[in-house]
């Protein structure tokens, strides 16, 4: 009685791990479906995760069968936590693969005694599979697992072998050897079944990571037919004069042939730190959504400690942008530029033409409201001087036009005459748009009626096919955003959300939106080419100590796939208590460069307190995140673009989401004004009244930098060591790797890379002493040993080590 209860407890506690653990992925249960060029199916299952996503392929049974059931998914349902993708395909006599003569694993007996090699068509499916989620930029090619169940774990183990593409291998209870399944009784001595056996595969395996599970009393696959395997992959790997990876885990399992309880989590483990989190979103080339994404130069930036494994004897330095001392290098000198504000700006790469886009605010010179603030144009061969060119696209107030009369202005986008202004402009180029009259695409916020006719401020689009010409979509509003409501309290979910109130003073009608939590009236957009989708960075009303709406603006996003539905915000930043008490964002552009997420925040100090601050003053604040949406602010203490520094920008800057990216420098475009962020009345009219377009640069990735502390003096150390420090990167695989290069400022000491094993050994002909020294300055030096290269380095992941002496170290490049 006793040893049934243990019995019927060790089932509950299964049951209660699959139904609160498992069963915790379900809501991501739907398999996408699709299928290679050349016609292999295969499935997929959480298509949540990034892109390109570290990659689990499991093996079992068929795709529904594998990815539909927590127990076939095995470790894929912890991994998927962790941003795995999790593949799937019909197994060979499975599924698609099936017949009545040849299904399951009769079916594979069928083929093993005709000579017809099953599990290689099997390999050459899933290459197949694996080419295509590459190219197609699903899968980080860096970090790629199987798995498989039983026949899967034969097949598992099979395809690692392989392709070698698969960093690490973990068979759950596997088949290893097929003349022990009852299956192919009378067959177990036919020549190809013998050949078939895992233990053929144990030469390729050698080395490689393996992990395998096996219940005590496992008789229909074998107990010891797993344990004869792990043996031979350890003395083969010994022959062959390489590290052992291989893990048995033979565990208590009185069921016989069943996965032991517990072993997913273990599997999850260990291929995690087989394959370190966050590699695949650093290998991503952010310029080009349709590059080579693996063929491309990995940069680590070090603005952070993501890639350290630990430093010793250093400190972060952080570097401001230096401001262009010949800005403005656009000036409101037109009738419709009383004050220049938003701009995107794009290096075209076949002309090198710098293409600027800039909001100007013209009040009340133009009666016509649809002219109040419009999108104007500029261009420069050099980026430092601009033109206005004479489009005669739309015409303005007493330069409006005789019919045939050229139209003489810049301006490109006009407003929809709506309650309040066409707002902000950001432009996205994107020259592989199979649509070519939308390879410029705008994101701006404006008021426009819905279907039935009602008004409602929101974001808007327009798509040209030149930059120039602009085309509005005809589905704005695309989205819902709050305006006016300040210190109303939030609406109940069955009231009206648009109020409108007469304002006897002013004898106006005035009209509200209360949409509490929503995006404001300006955003940055950016293509991610991490989730493969438009995101949208900006404004959004938090409310106040009492409740009320529109006390301060924080950080929020939106997400879209087609750049016109666009997902619900989410506040994913704002003021905290470091922040002085007025502190607010203004708008909070995104760009994404070298596996970093970088915002240059405007941090506005608003109006109305009396502490002393400037009213509306503004600056640029950069802030770091690896995902995008996790935000860290090491550098709140220092501008990255200080405002106060020339007379057009003394008031606020305003920045954006397309810097320019030069082969040894970034340039940052940003609009300014004197007056303030806010503006507005006879500030914008007043004879001091500036504002324009300038720029800051940095040299290429040199955002902050590791430096040694002048004095390291621990007691651990036998002698206090001066301007001396070293930065040890994380394990990386350097197998495909011709060059190692530095962004570097050694000119005042040096620097040495030396090369140790994932477990901290240092390499012969690649140490500290072996490397040759670097004492100058660039973005980009090679490095180098002597009489070594990195094709010398035996198999297996390595760390980089940086010795600094006196000397600053920005971003290592891999290529």
């Amino acid at each position: 009685m006793m040893n049934l209860m243990k019995y019927l407890s060790t089932i509950f506690s299964l049951v209660l791990l699959v139904s609160g653990g498992l069963f915790a992925q379900e809501a991501n249960t739907a398999i996408e479906r699709l299928s290679t060029p050349d016609g292999v199916a295969y499935g997929l299952w959480n298509t949540r995760a990034l892109k390109p996503a570290p990659t689990l392929i499991i093996l079992a049974g068929t795709i529904d069968s594998t990815l539909e059931k927590p127990y076939f998914r095995q470790c894929g349902n912890e991994l998927a936590e962790h941003g795995y993708l999790c593949v799937s395909i019909d197994i060979p006599c499975h599924g698609v693969h099936s017949v009545p003569t040849r299904s399951g694993l009769a079916g594979w007996a069928q083929h093993a005694i005709h000579e017809e090699d099953f599990v290689a068509d099997n390999n050459v499916r899933l290459s197949a599979v694996l080419n295509h989620l590459i190219e197609t930029g699903r899968t980080d090619p860096n970090q790629i697992a199987v798995c498989g169940t039983s026949r899967g774990g034969f097949l598992a183990l099979h395809f690692a072998a392989h392709d070698e593409r698969v960093r690490c291998v973990a068979a759950f209870a596997p088949v290893t050897d097929l003349a022990g399944l009852s299956e192919f009784r009378g067959h177990t001595e036919h020549p190809f079944v013998k050949q078939l056996s895992a233990i053929h595969q144990a030469d390729k395996l050698a080395g490689r990571p393996v992990w395998i599970v096996i219940g005590d009393q496992d008789e229909r696959v074998g107990t010891h037919h797993a344990i004869d395997l792990a043996a031979g992959i350890t003395a083969a790997s010994r022959k062959q004069q390489r590290p052992s990876q291989v893990e048995l885990q033979v565990m208590p399992e009185p069921r016989g042939h069943t996965t032991p309880v517990g072993s997913s989590q273990k599997a999850a483990a260990w291929i995690l730190k087989q394959l370190p989190e966050s590699v695949a979103a650093d290998s991503v080339p952010d310029h080009s959504r349709n590059a080579a994404e693996s063929a491309a130069p990995r940069t680590l930036l070090l603005v952070d400690d993501h890639h350290v494994l630990y430093r010793s004897g250093t400190k972060r330095v952080f570097h401001p942008s230096t401001i262009n001392p010949t800005n403005p290098v656009i000036r409101e000198d037109q009738p419709w530029e009383m004050a220049i504000g938003w701009t995107s700006v794009l290096r075209h790469p076949e002309t090198g033409k710098f293409m600027l886009w800039y909001q100007a605010y013209a009040g009340g010179r133009d009666a016509r409201k649809s002219h109040k603030c419009v999108v104007c144009y500029a261009e420069s061969e050099d980026g430092l001087t601009f033109t206005k060119p004479v489009l005669g696209i739309h015409d303005f107030d007493g330069q409006r036009s005789e019919l045939g009369m050229i139209k003489a202005t810049n301006i490109v986008l006009l407003g929809d005459n709506g309650y309040g202004d066409r707002y902000a402009n950001s432009v996205l180029f994107e020259p592989t748009d199979p649509d070519p009259a939308k390879r410029y695409k705008m994101l701006y916020t404006d008021f426009s009626q819905d279907d039935e006719g009602h008004e409602w401020p929101g974001f808007h689009a327009a798509f040209s096919p030149d930059g120039i010409h602009w085309t509005k979509s005809d589905q704005n509003p695309l989205n819902r955003t709050a305006y006016g409501g300040r210190s109303l309290q939030p609406p109940f979910q069955d009231e009206d959300v648009y109020v409108e109130a007469m304002d006897t003073r002013k004898n106006f009608l005035r009209k509200t939106w209360k949409i509490p939590l929503s995006m404001s009236d300006a955003a940055d957009v950016m293509y991610d080419p991490i989730r493969k989708r438009y995101v949208a960075y900006g404004k959004a009303w938090i409310q106040g100590p009492d409740g009320g709406l529109a006390w301060k603006h924080a950080m929020a996003r939106v997400d879209s796939t087609d750049f016109l539905n666009w997902s619900d915000p989410q506040v994913i930043c704002s003021p905290d208590d470091l922040d002085p008490p007025n502190t607010e964002f203004h708008t909070s552009p995104v760009f994404h460069h070298n596996g970093c997420y970088f915002c240059l925040n405007q941090i506005l100090s608003a109006r109305g307190e009396a502490i002393g601050a400037k009213a509306d003053a503004m600056h640029i604040e950069l802030m770091i995140s690896r995902d995008g949406e996790h935000w860290e602010r090491p550098f709140r203490d220092t501008p990255f673009i200080a405002s106060t520094e020339q007379d057009f920008s003394n008031g606020g800057i305003f920045t954006n989401s397309t810097p320019v990216i030069l082969n040894d420098e970034i340039r940052f475009y940003y609009g300014g004004y004197n007056s303030g962020a806010i503006g507005g009345g006879a500030k914008l009219t007043d004879a001091s009244q500036q504002s324009g377009v300038g720029f800051s640069t940095l040299p290429l990735d040199r955002f902050a930098g590791i430096r040694p502390v002048a004095l390291s003096a621990q007691s651990t150390l036998k002698k206090p060591l001066e301007n001396t420090g070293q930065v040890t990167l994380k394990p990386v695989s350097l197998s495909s790797i011709q060059q190692v290069s530095i962004n570097a400022d050694a000119r005042g000491g040096e620097i040495l890379v030396e090369i140790l094993d994932e477990d901290g050994y240092r390499i012969r002909g690649f140490s500290r002493d072996d490397a040759v020294p670097f004492t100058g300055d660039s973005v980009q030096q090679p490095v180098t040993w002597k009489g070594k290269h990195l094709s010398d380095l035996p198999q297996g992941k390595h760390m980089l080590r940086l010795h600094l002496h006196n000397a600053e170290v920005f971003a290592v490049t891999l290529k």
